[in-house]
């Protein structure tokens, strides 16, 4: 408990400057789909993940869904996550195509209600019943009903943002994928230590911040309006949908 505590205040003084952590939970999704949960969705948004068409790949790139190629790739760009570089390609599995519920006029946010989980590392309210779970930052009562209070003075100029900690079960040591968008509004949404286009990936095996077998990834999710986010979450063998509502 100690070493994820460690772990978190680090990331809030260099990434947000703040101290706590909760957050929600959704229910896994069949392979190759993924369906939000916590509330009901009225369509989908579907999208690939990855391919040769140039101005398909341009135009991924600029809604940040665009998965690298090789681990060597997304490495490069998360160097506060790989412990090491696997060699090869990126499975084509965790490109599955987006299905982000679409959220019409005046329907309200189906954010996903959290559940408090203990580990003997750390402990919190998580988002996610599936193999790849988050914690972010919000007090218990809102995280509960997933909500996320964003921190308005962040290190970096004229973004919002709020503390996240993705982290994989010990029976899951695959890599995984993640994809974010805003529903019902145009916005964007950024994750990592700064705000930077692209997904979250994650690779197999060992990373930076690892202890029994939970591997952790600390950053931050970075927006410029309170609004209703998503969060497509894609493993080898499944794709999950998480829903947060980010407000001041």
């Amino acid at each position: 408990m100690a070493r994820a505590r460690l772990v978190m205040a680090a990331l809030a003084a260099a990434v947000l400057g703040v101290g706590c952590v909760a957050a929600g939970c959704t229910t896994a999704a069949p392979q190759g789909r993924a369906t939000a949960s916590g509330g009901a969705t009225t369509g989908t948004a579907p999208t690939a993940g990855r391919s040769s068409s140039a101005a398909a790949r341009a135009a991924l790139a600029r809604h940040g869904w665009l998965i690298p190629a090789t681990y060597r790739q997304a490495c490069a760009q998360e160097v506060s996550i790989c412990a090491a570089v696997p060699a090869g390609a990126i499975p084509a599995a965790l490109s599955r195509p987006l299905r982000f519920p679409v959220l019409r006029p005046g329907q309200h946010c189906p954010a996903t209600p959290g559940r408090p989980l203990r580990t003997t590392l750390f402990s919190g309210i998580a988002l996610g019943q599936g193999q790849v779970k988050v914690m972010v930052e919000s007090a218990p009562g809102a995280a509960r009903r997933g909500i996320a209070h964003l921190l308005t003075h962040t290190s970096a100029p004229g973004w919002f943002g709020f503390k996240t900690l993705w982290f994989s079960l010990p029976s899951y040591q695959g890599p995984f994928v993640i994809r974010a968008t805003r529903l019902g509004a145009p916005g964007p949404i950024e994750m990592g230590e700064s705000p930077q286009a692209g997904p979250l990936v994650i690779p197999p095996g060992a990373v930076m911040n690892q202890a029994g077998g939970y591997r952790q990834a600390p950053g931050g999710t970075w927006v410029k309006q309170p609004g209703c986010y998503a969060w497509q979450v894609d493993g080898l063998s499944f794709s999950e949908l998480i829903v947060i509502r980010a407000v001041r």
